[in-house]
């Protein structure tokens, strides 16, 4: 509506949020917390290779690095099938998911450097 209280033909601006949803997208509200990086099970192990391969990809790591960490994923996922049947090989699981674990995070705090 106009000061004069007559409706205005003039289409009004959209909200940040009406735009996204103009656009075919949603927000989605995080509150700003990283997500938990600990590596729990086959799923986080093979986010873990994806995001490396990506990370190759874009030349953020070199080929030894993403080299070794298929390597590691490959040692965990065969710890993953025998802490199945050997509960002997579950502190063997552990202990290779923290070195990967570790890593991982040492890249990220040089990619961040980098930056």
């Amino acid at each position: 509506m106009r000061s004069d209280g007559a409706k205005s033909d003039a289409p009004r601006a959209l909200t940040p949020r009406e735009q996204a949803q103009a656009r075919g997208l949603r927000l989605i509200h995080g509150g700003g917390e990283g997500r938990d990086e600990t590596l729990r099970d086959r799923g986080d192990v093979a986010r873990l290779l994806a995001a490396s391969a990506a990370d190759l990809l874009l030349h953020r790591i070199s080929t030894v690095r993403a080299h070794e960490i298929e390597e590691r994923v490959n040692r965990a996922l065969r710890l993953f099938d025998r802490a199945r049947t050997e509960p002997l090989a579950r502190p063997i699981l552990r202990r290779e998911l923290d070195q990967l674990e570790a890593i991982w995070r040492e890249g990220q705090a040089q990619r961040r450097g980098r930056m």
